[in-house]
């Protein structure tokens, strides 16, 4: 059969045949050999041709190359291409126009032809024939923007299978110190980040278009305030989702667009995966335990660590994820995803702490967490020009804990919640427009098995006690708190239009969000204490008491024993409403080998009553117009988030009444005394980071090498300050004249280097195809700002100089203490054994020495003076350098062509390095908490 003729140069062919189509494909390899002019394949020139229809895309791209391209238009219906813009080779510019769209390019001696890539055998709904980079640059951004796709998803070994363990691939992400202590092996909650040396909870966590941040209370997750009285544990992710769901992770660190905002750190944004068009599916079972995990535990505290009472020792644990998916489409232009997880943790734990075991005996009580995940994504394509999704997603976390020596104490924790979300966008002739409406309930909330907590003596009746005065029993009430939020947020990418000489492409866009936030005491709550002799528990009016129990006491011999005092919160809610809007306005700006991207965003708020106005500026140049050599430079401004906790714990203590007292069972309580405020919210100046970013990005032997320098100024950070005292004696009687309050007294100033090193091509060696990246990066943080809940004296402020290291400086020169490793070298690769269905991940990470600094003398008893005032003295302690390597083994077995069974092996710290992560304080005796050592998780599934 004869060939078509080939269209006129410059123009595109398309609704072939089908059998001419596959003749087409079928006979591309012997036609590549006839190629035209390789110097004409390989000659570059300027494109400018805007995202949009992948067939509109590459028909522009053929006019403007002046060259003949076959392809059948019907089957690219609903792809999409991102557009091309700079000098390209005519090959580099079709691969870039048809990157992840699964098809390529045949070049014959008439022109090129569109040809479909084959699929890999066995991988049930894997397309892709090569291994894509570990983590993405877009070349076409501003440096500071990086993806993980989906691919480098499902190869990493992630542990809890939280967004936040991935990102430990990125140089400009931080983890907390104690992030993988070797205590707390069972906990399955993400983990907390530091962006750029920012807050962990002033990044901005946006899921499909949706922010799904935790503004209630993200800081009350230390030790001292699980149990308190009327706080409750949260984190910085509102939902904890599971990776599973994600087709990538974009983080944006620097040179942040202007769409962004009400961040100080960095944007992580997710995008949930899109139903495929074939009907496919997945189950897994993933588990690890503490048989499997290897503790680094100090030696002074080993004994304490294997008899623990608390949540933060854990010496056994079992952990269980279970995952599953279904995924299709129902018409050729509406697809269904939906799926589950469910993360478990049982930790069990002595009742009695360490130090009573031996006269109390080991009794084991279970700790539990879950993190479920319920999924279910809508796509829909009407017409060419419009996709619809929707998103619904109900991920509830529950914690129980229990209190070590007190019997009854019982409590879980409830936080994330619901989430829907739904989004269009439109392909219009002048721009892509695209819409996202999201509704969101969060919680922060506790459920207690005991509303009162009493004081017992040790008794007959109350027989569990550690002393002979003291037998403790229940908890603190129920407390329930909720965020409640609507977004909506519009968002227009217009087409590129030339003025005066350059190329412009215009972004604008707004959004608005109300947020309803409330806390409420369920449940009323009293504390009772001193105890006093009672024969009986029941009034003269036949009535049986509170807070009496009768039966021997070991002390005094009392024949029963009634509780005479108690503080109490009585039930009782607040709330309030916030609205935000804000607004943004991008030009990139393209002339020659010379690109801008100025911008400006304008925030507004009524909880603060404050706008700011963000100005954004980015720019590449290309040296040698071949984009092997780009210089980057940046300057913008980023304003954070306004918690809403700052407000909340304004007037919880007026539901407390203190001193209530009753001396026999047939007295009443008296009234306590309702307790004043202790807290005084006042608006705040919204907390801004200024960043000014220069970077090279050059393309030599193959590689890519980007080298980054960043500096951020961080200022008016918030913090808590305790003891204040009002200017003029308070009229109100709720108000304390001595009150914390907050202040926008902190700051921080960090600068940052980072190398990193990308192969620009897939690896092939005996049949393997690797791929991976290098990562070097070096920092200096400084800061004077504790988190907000902190309530470190305020010193800072009134006398701002410490002795440290034998010298007096600013407390805000001092170095930070958390989150600020000075250097670290991160090495990752992806190796696929495609004759063995095998895949090997390795994640390399060597973190070097660093010295922590902690207060070991206050102001008030160290001796030591500056300028007629004594000053608190700081010291440091030198930690190690730490090594780790990480890797996961993936195998398949097929048993058809589109289904298989697979095995996943993921072992952390292969070489089960002793690392230590933390020390209790300065001085030689500190207690050491080490590192997890050496841990194993196993996943097996079958994929179809």
């Amino acid at each position: 059969m004869d060939l078509p003729r080939t269209a006129p140069s410059g123009r595109l062919r398309t609704r072939l045949k089908p059998l001419i189509f596959i003749t087409h494909l079928a006979l591309a390899g012997s036609l590549s050999v006839v190629m035209p002019s390789l110097a004409h394949a390989q000659a570059t020139r300027h494109y400018d041709i805007p995202a949009g229809p992948l067939d509109t895309a590459l028909n522009r791209f053929a006019l403007q190359a002046g060259v003949a391209l076959v392809i059948d238009a019907d089957k690219l219906k609903g792809l999409r291409s991102q557009g091309l813009h700079g000098s390209y080779a005519i090959d580099a510019g079709f691969a870039i126009l048809l990157h992840d769209t699964g098809y390529g390019i045949a070049r014959t001696a008439s022109g090129y032809l569109l040809v479909e890539l084959p699929k890999e055998s066995g991988g049930g709904n894997r397309s892709e024939t090569r291994l894509s980079p570990v983590i993405v640059v877009d070349q076409r951004d501003p440096m500071g923007t990086t993806a993980i796709k989906r691919r480098t998803i499902e190869a990493m070994p992630a542990g809890n299978g939280d967004i936040t363990s991935l990102l430990k691939l990125h140089p400009n992400v931080q983890f907390s110190n104690t992030q993988m202590s070797s205590k707390t092996p069972g906990e399955i909650s993400p983990a907390d980040i530091s962006i750029n040396g920012a807050k962990y909870y002033q990044n901005a966590f946006i899921v499909d278009g949706a922010n799904i941040n935790n503004d209630i209370d993200p800081g009350e997750r230390t030790e001292s305030r699980i149990n308190s009285l009327s706080d409750v544990p949260g984190q910085s992710q509102g939902l904890a989702l599971d990776t599973d769901l994600l087709d990538s992770i974009v983080v944006y660190d620097s040179n942040v667009p202007a769409a962004y905002g009400r961040f100080n750190g960095g944007v992580i944004e997710a995008s949930t995966r899109k139903p495929s068009k074939e009907v496919h599916g997945k189950i897994s079972y993933q588990t690890t335990r503490s048989a499997w995990t290897k503790y680094h535990i100090d030696p002074q505290q080993a004994e304490n660590f294997e008899n623990s009472s608390s949540h933060f020792d854990q010496p056994e644990f079992d952990k269980t994820i279970l995952r599953g998916t279904l995924e299709g489409h129902l018409t050729d232009n509406f697809g269904l995803l939906a799926n589950f997880s469910q993360k478990r943790s049982t930790i069990p734990t002595s009742f009695y702490s360490s130090n009573n075991v031996a006269a109390m005996g080991l009794q084991k009580r279970d700790q539990e967490r879950s993190i479920d995940n319920y999924f279910v994504k809508a796509f829909w394509k009407p017409v060419s020009r419009l996709q619809i999704e929707s998103g619904l997603t109900y991920a509830p976390e529950n914690n129980t804990y229990w209190r070590g020596n007190i019997a009854n104490s019982a409590f879980e924790t409830q936080t994330g919640g619901l989430q829907f979300n739904l989004k269009g966008r439109w392909d219009g002739d002048l721009a892509r427009v695209e819409h996202n409406l999201a509704w969101s309930r969060l919680d922060q909330s506790r459920d207690s098995d005991f509303d009162d907590y009493y004081a017992w003596r040790r008794s007959t009746s109350k027989d569990w006690g550690t002393s002979a005065a003291s037998s403790l029993e229940g908890g603190y009430g129920d407390v329930e708190q909720q965020q409640e939020t609507w977004q909506y947020r519009v968002n227009a990418d217009w087409n590129a239009f030339s003025l005066l000489g350059a190329s412009h492409r215009l972004q604008t866009g707004m959004e608005l969000m109300q947020q309803y936030v409330r806390y409420e005491r369920l449940t009323e709550n009293s504390t009772y204490t001193t105890p006093v002799s009672t024969t009986t528990c029941t009034n003269s009016s036949g009535v049986t008491v509170d807070a009496c129990a009768m039966g021997t006491t070991e002390n005094g011999n009392w024949p029963g024993q009634l509780l005479s005092r108690r503080t109490r919160f009585t039930t009782g809610d607040f709330d309030f409403t916030t609205t935000q809007w804000g607004a943004w306005i991008q030009d990139e700006i393209e002339a020659g080998r010379f690109t801008l991207r100025p911008g400006l965003r304008v925030d507004s708020d009524n909880y603060m009553n404050k706008t700011t106005w963000s100005p954004r500026l980015a720019a590449q140049y290309d040296l040698f117009g071949n984009r092997n050599t780009v210089l980057h430079a940046g300057a913008n401004r980023y304003y954070g988030r306004n918690i809403t906790s700052w407000r909340l714990r304004e007037g919880r203590n007026q539901l407390r009444y203190n001193g209530e007292v009753r001396n026999t069972v047939n007295s009443d309580w008296t009234v306590g005394t309702q307790a004043t405020n202790l807290v005084k919210f006042s608006e705040l100046d919204i907390p801004y980071d200024d960043e000014l970013m220069l970077g090279i990005e050059q393309r030599w032997q193959r590689f890519t090498f980007n080298l980054k320098y960043v500096n951020r100024k961080g200022r008016d950070q918030v913090l808590e300050v305790s003891g204040t005292t009002l200017d003029q004696p308070s009229t109100d009687p709720t108000l304390s004249d001595s009150y914390t309050t907050y202040t926008n007294g902190g700051k921080s100033d960090t600068d940052i280097v980072t190398l990193t090193v990308s192969p620009l091509d897939t690896l092939n060696w005996f049949g393997t195809q690797t791929t991976g990246q290098l990562v070097l990066d070096w920092r200096d943080s400084k800061r004077n700002a504790p988190d907000y809940i902190s309530s470190e004296t305020d010193f800072y402020i009134t006398n701002p100089y410490i002795q440290y290291d034998g010298k007096v400086i600013r407390y805000a020169s001092r170095p930070a203490d958390n989150y600020n490793r000075p250097w670290s070298l991160r090495l990752s690769s992806v190796t696929r054994i495609p004759q063995w269905q095998l895949t090997w991940t390795n994640f390399l990470r060597y973190r070097a020495a660093y010295s922590r600094v902690a207060q070991t003398a206050s102001a008030s008893s160290s001796g030591v003076y500056h300028q007629g005032e004594q000053i608190a003295v700081w010291e440091k302690r030198k930690f190690n350098h730490a090594l780790t390597w990480d890797i996961r083994l993936g195998w398949e077995f097929p048993t058809t062509r589109q289904q298989a069974f697979f095995v996943n092996l993921d072992v952390f710290n292969v070489f089960d390095k002793a690392s230590v992560a933390e020390i209790s304080n300065v001085s030689a005796s500190g207690f050491k908490t080490y590192e997890v050592g050496r841990q194993f998780w196993l996943e097996v599934g079958y994929r179809f």
